[in-house]
């Protein structure tokens, strides 16, 4: 029993130090020239809906932003060639890219989902927010589009 606990709690402390920070504010700490400068010339309302993932499914080994007026853009890279660029399209009209495959989110809206040659690109719009997320998702192929969906999923 007593070896079953200190595995148990073990495993936990495994878990809690593989975390990666991801927030707003750790992003900003973490990345102040690449991500907290760009980000910090937009207003409190749009940094707040900036499309940030809470989760990532690589070690992120650098995280850049750059900014424009009816737009964000947040780049995530791991060491080797995985990469995750999310933009926020702020005051968006309705461009919203047509897509053969549509699926449901766990926010309730529903993405369009396409996959490309090197990457899959998925793209909704949060009427709450009243901003369109895009995601590009570059990584193994043979996970690439659960992988995605879990980022768009994560936002």
């Amino acid at each position: 029993m007593v070896k079953r606990t200190f595995l148990f709690i073990a495993f936990l402390f495994l878990i809690a130090c593989s975390s990666q920070d991801l927030g707003l504010g750790d992003l900003k700490e973490a990345h102040p020239d690449s991500f907290a400068d760009p980000i910090e010339a937009l207003s409190k309302e749009e940094q707040e809906k900036v499309g940030l993932p809470d989760e990532i499914p690589f070690e992120v080994a650098s995280v850049k932003a750059t900014t424009s007026e009816e737009q964000v853009e947040v780049i995530y890279e791991s060491s080797n060639s995985e990469k995750v660029l999310v933009t926020t399209l702020f005051n968006p009209d309705n461009i919203l890219q047509e897509s053969e495959l549509q699926i449901p989110l766990n926010s309730g809206a529903v993405a369009g989902v396409q996959k490309k040659e090197d990457y899959v690109y998925i793209e909704w719009y949060e009427s709450e927010a009243d901003v369109i997320y895009q995601i590009e998702y570059h990584g193994s192929e043979e996970e690439r589009t659960e992988n995605a969906m879990n980022i768009a999923n994560s936002i």
